[in-house]
């Protein structure tokens, strides 16, 4: 569990179905903009929380629900995360349509980003966005995510492929241990 000013992030073992089901179902139209496959049913729901556990408890991959008083509203991840000689991992991220704009997106990353380079020990985190997500591209630059590129045809969303914003930032203060 994570804790910042306005928020309480925690793992997927906290999360109940009909909670994230919930989430989800509000959410649709706003989280289809980006991609990613929802979960449209309790079981699929249930699944999810299940699989995101074990990779959590593997070292595979972290997802971090926030709460707002109690309410589900976002949800940070850390995934293909690759130890040895990398230390890395991709950053993702998504909020309640009613809560952006109001800088707890920008305090929940923070927050896991800190947890990543101080606790887990990554060296670099990666965030990638689509062009037009320039909400998201201002959390990134604000939290010293630096540009590194443009990506063509990177992800194939809502049939098509899109172009991405690729940025990066990395842990000034890793050792290096294996």
């Amino acid at each position: 569990m994570l804790t910042t000013e306005r928020l309480v992030l925690v793992s997927p073992e906290v999360i109940k179905a009909p909670v994230l089901l919930d989430f989800h179902l509000q959410n649709a139209d706003h989280f289809a903009q980006a991609g990613g496959t929802l979960p449209e049913s309790l079981r699929i729901c249930r699944q999810r929380l299940k699989a995101e556990t074990t990779l959590w408890k593997n070292d595979r991959s972290y997802r971090f629900y926030g709460l707002l008083e109690g309410e589900l509203i976002l949800d940070v991840s850390l995934s293909n995360l690759v130890r040895g000689v990398f230390q890395a991992a991709h950053l993702g991220y998504k909020i309640a349509e009613h809560h952006t704009g109001q800088g707890l997106m920008t305090e929940a990353v923070d927050a896991v980003v800190r947890h990543a380079f101080n606790r887990l020990r990554l060296h670099r985190i990666m965030a990638n966005y689509q062009p037009w997500n320039t909400a998201s591209g201002r959390i990134l630059e604000k939290l010293g995510f630096e540009r590194e590129g443009f990506a063509k045809d990177y992800l194939f969303i809502n049939g098509q492929w899109r172009d991405h914003v690729l940025t990066s930032k990395t842990n000034k203060t890793f050792q290096f241990k294996l």
